[in-house]
């Protein structure tokens, strides 16, 4: 049985994983100038642990595998601005420790999408089956009347 305290706790990390979210994007956006952080870096998602002790910030970067492994680098790097630009803008006890993961799945999204449209590229190439595109004659009202 959950407990109302867990209901609570789960709600207030919602919270607070929705908060780090909003606001390390805009951070990542307009204060990092780091040369290795691609241009189109987002954080997708964050996921902090139940005592907040450590936050799982998910980033999609834009470019080849290089690219997104510079940006990671790069916000590695940054991980201790970023804590204390968070501490000054939320309200906060304790702003947990940030690790950076690669999330790959836009990347895998566009993949699949990539697939799918082979496919029907390929699809597009077969013969028409004749017995789809033929119409069967509803039976003539000429049965009756004979």
């Amino acid at each position: 049985m959950v407990t109302p305290n867990e209901i609570f706790m789960n709600k207030r990390n919602g919270r607070v994983n929705f908060t780090l979210q909003r606001e390390l994007g805009v951070l990542i956006d307009k204060s990092i100038s780091d040369p290795r952080l691609a241009p189109m870096t987002s954080v997708t998602r964050v996921e902090c642990t139940p005592d907040l002790a450590l936050a799982h910030v998910y980033i999609s970067a834009l470019g080849d595998s290089e690219t997104r492994n510079g940006s990671l680098e790069a916000l590695e790097s940054a991980s201790g601005y970023l804590r204390r630009e968070v501490d000054k803008r939320i309200q906060i006890r304790h702003v947990p420790r940030l690790v950076f993961h690669l999330d790959d799945t836009l990347i895998d999204g566009a993949d699949m999408l990539k697939r799918m449209d082979n496919i029907a590229i390929q699809d597009s190439k077969l013969p028409t089956n004749r017995f789809v595109d033929e119409e069967l004659e509803p039976e003539s009202a000429t049965d009756e009347t004979e």
